[in-house]
């Protein structure tokens, strides 16, 4: 699951999520829920993946931030 799919589930705006995560500023959230073949997606660092995975209950885990090819 992407966290955009989890924080829609949820019914969290992206400033809910920064807040729930510890984020500076919404955008941030945003940017990590665009889609992965975005160019101004970012993948969060280890202190904000270690949040998102308890946020979410392992929901979202860190390869849910990488692009599959099959």
């Amino acid at each position: 699951m992407t966290l955009d799919q989890w924080r829609i589930s949820k019914r969290f705006s992206y400033s809910k999520l920064a807040e729930q995560l510890g984020a500076p500023h919404a955008t941030v959230a945003r940017r990590w829920c665009l889609p992965a073949d975005h160019s101004n997606r970012v993948i969060p660092s280890g202190k904000y993946m270690e949040r998102v995975v308890l946020l979410t209950n392992g929901s979202v885990t860190p390869n849910d931030f990488y692009l599959r090819r099959n």
